[in-house]
């Protein structure tokens, strides 16, 4: 079946959110865990995708789970084909100010148990969500304001936990700046390779303030963040990571409290800048074989990923179509079948398949695929040119 009327080359899905029986419309479900080195039950916020049950998603760890998840999971559903599927794990607080500061300050009783709260994470965590849901190894952390400290703690201090790290307003003024100084010690040294980092600065500031000369305002408690965020930055450009791929935006519009939003649509897109398929490439260029460029964009993303992914039924449904437009009849058949091989439990794929052939001439495949089809999912559509062939033959 055609899935769209004017082509593009990448995945545009309108976000899919299930609905139960009582018309309610879930976007995820609660789970738990319980931790053995917490000493406590954990609460969690899961959003899956609704692919097919063989395939494997990224996974997206977010501090403030009961804060963030639900942004997240719309920006994720929104946004589909130009950044992957992922699994979305929110992590509900339940000692917010113990689990994410990654030193004890006399001034907070109950501060400094970070270094325990990744052990968490990395024993039992991720094991759990590895052993219970269709998780690639592909993982993103994600944090904000002391859930950001934690991120730029782990980035430091626990570099190969994640693939990915998100640093949304960290509050690296916590402890006199402790990890502050540290990343401007270690930036320079530490083997980053494979390493993604974004951070997002909000406008902390007092009107008629400026990013130079808040530096100077140390009498003000209401610019620290700013004050501690701005020179971690400044770390990064001036130490040039090893092998680091990172970025950063400052947002004028935006204060501590309403950035978060923004900065986790703008930190996955540029964490995943490089994952849609975009038609571009073909202009000017109809010498491109259109299946050597997608196996050759899938490889790259593997590799970049670092696990098998293969292209979308809707992607190379497309593509084929668009083939078969242009009069490329080989290409097109190409595709479809590779679509069907890939994604054989898709009704749509041998659907399409059979459009081919009744397209060109081909009766009995024709016949065969609309049949497969069938088989998978009823629809009236394809039932319907499944008895026009017959007729015809």
């Amino acid at each position: 079946m055609k899935s769209f009327i004017t082509f593009i080359f990448f995945i545009v899905c309108v976000p899919t959110f299930s609905q139960k029986r009582d018309n309610r419309i879930t976007i995820g479900t609660v789970d738990t865990v319980y931790s053995k080195i917490l000493g406590e039950k954990r609460t969690l916020m899961i959003h899956i995708p609704q692919g097919n049950k063989e395939e494997r998603y990224p996974v997206l760890y977010l501090l403030d789970g009961e804060e963030h998840f639900y942004s997240a999971a719309g920006i994720v559903q929104q946004m589909a084909g130009v950044m992957p599927d992922m699994i979305i794990v929110g992590i509900v607080n339940t000692v917010r100010n113990r689990d994410l500061t990654p030193t004890h300050v006399t001034d907070s009783k109950i501060s400094g148990g970070g270094e325990n709260f990744l052990k968490f994470i990395e024993d039992e965590l991720i094991p759990y969500v590895n052993a219970h849901y269709p998780a690639a190894p592909y993982r993103i952390l994600s944090g904000h304001s002391l859930g950001g400290l934690t991120v730029v703690n782990t980035l430091l201090n626990h570099t190969k936990l994640f693939n990915a790290y998100i640093a949304i307003e960290p509050s690296l003024w916590w402890d006199n700046k402790k990890l502050l100084k540290q990343a401007q010690r270690q930036l320079a040294v530490i083997d980053l390779s494979k390493r993604t980092l974004f951070v997002a600065v909000a406008n902390n500031m007092p009107p008629g303030v400026d990013t130079i000369s808040v530096m100077k305002d140390t009498l003000n408690s209401n610019t620290q963040l700013t004050r501690s965020v701005l020179p971690f930055v400044k770390a990064l450009k001036d130490t040039k990571p090893k092998s680091l791929r990172w970025s950063y935006k400052f947002y004028p519009n935006e204060r501590h409290g309403t950035i978060e939003l923004n900065a986790e649509y703008d930190a996955l897109r540029y964490l995943f800048n490089y994952y849609a398929f975009r038609s571009s490439q073909f202009d000017g260029h109809p010498e491109l074989n259109a299946d050597s460029v997608l196996i050759s964009h899938f490889k790259m993303l593997s590799d970049n990923l670092g696990y098998t992914l293969i292209p979308a039924e809707s992607l190379v449904n497309s593509v084929a179509y668009h083939c078969w437009e242009l009069n490329q009849p080989k290409e097109a058949l190409l595709l479809f079948k590779r679509n069907v091989e890939n994604h054989p439990q898709s009704a749509n794929a041998f659907d399409s398949l059979g459009d081919f052939y009744s397209g060109t001439g081909d009766k009995q495949k024709a016949i065969e695929a609309y049949t497969r089809s069938l088989s998978l999912q009823e629809t009236v559509d394809t039932r319907r040119k499944l008895e026009e062939v017959k007729a015809k033959k």
